[in-house]
């Protein structure tokens, strides 16, 4: 076995540990909107406000691409000023919280065979741990999706950019994992994500091994942002050959 050779993985979070269902979500969140506001006395149209959120769905991007901090109170405060209206605290926080900590009802599922291949990094002795760039949905929230399916008892250390402060391809956040993980050095690890720029080519640009899991979203990359051209050094569709791509028998 050559499970020496990787010492810490750490696993990107949204389509590499977990599902997201991003339109379900937005359905969701709008029905809670058009309630909530309708409790206020506005009662507006449903693409009105699906504008709205889709507007701070583009802020949030924009931000997230400079490597700045947008979160759920700063949208709700973008979408209420983009529909011109103001609302109760008590209102305010219901649309806040929509956002920010949903009904665990609808809580996202785990990428296929992810529970098993975490099982067996731990198993051969291999430290764990998550770099996640969070969207409008805090850390917390997500902490949340991983206990409830049991799976945040095999994660020895967590870089979340909400708590972290920075976002991936930042080589801070990778340095913040590698740290909590015991001081690993990069040569000894592996991350696991989707998105060529911010999981592939941060990873690579720290000396360490990326593989791309394509296994819920096959990243095209963007020809004008050169992505595109950026690829894992090992590239799995099913988390069940990820020992394998690590070495690790």
């Amino acid at each position: 076995t050559s499970a020496e050779l990787v010492k810490a993985v750490t696993f990107d979070f949204w389509n590499t540990l977990v599902e997201a269902d991003d339109a379900g979500v937005r359905d969701r969140r709008l029905a809670a909107w058009l309630g909530l506001l309708a409790g206020e006395g506005f009662e507006l149209e449903g693409d009105v406000v699906r504008s709205a959120l889709r507007h701070a769905g583009q802020r949030f991007e924009g931000r997230w691409k400079a490597n700045e901090y947008y979160g759920a109170a700063d949208a709700v405060e973008d979408i209420l000023a983009h529909l011109g209206i103001e609302v109760s605290l008590e209102t305010e926080e219901g649309l806040l919280a929509s956002i920010a900590d949903p009904d665990p009802a609808h809580d996202p599922h785990p990428t296929p065979h992810v529970g098993d291949a975490l099982e067996g990094l731990r198993s051969a002795g291999v430290r764990i741990g998550i770099i996640c760039d969070v969207g409008l949905a805090p850390s917390t929230t997500l902490r949340r999706y991983l206990a409830g399916h049991g799976l945040l008892g095999y994660f020895d250390h967590w870089s979340f950019s909400d708590e972290v402060g920075t976002f991936k391809p930042d080589p801070v956040i990778f340095d913040h994992a590698l740290t909590g993980l015991g001081g690993v050095d990069p040569s000894d690890a592996a991350h696991i994500g989707d998105l060529r720029r911010t999981d592939i080519a941060g990873a690579q640009r720290k000396g360490i091994f990326a593989v791309r899991y394509a296994g819920v979203y096959d990243d095209p990359g963007s020809a004008t942002e050169g992505t595109d051209v950026v690829e894992g050094d090992a590239v799995i569709t099913d988390h069940a050959d990820l020992l394998a791509a690590l070495g690790i028998s």
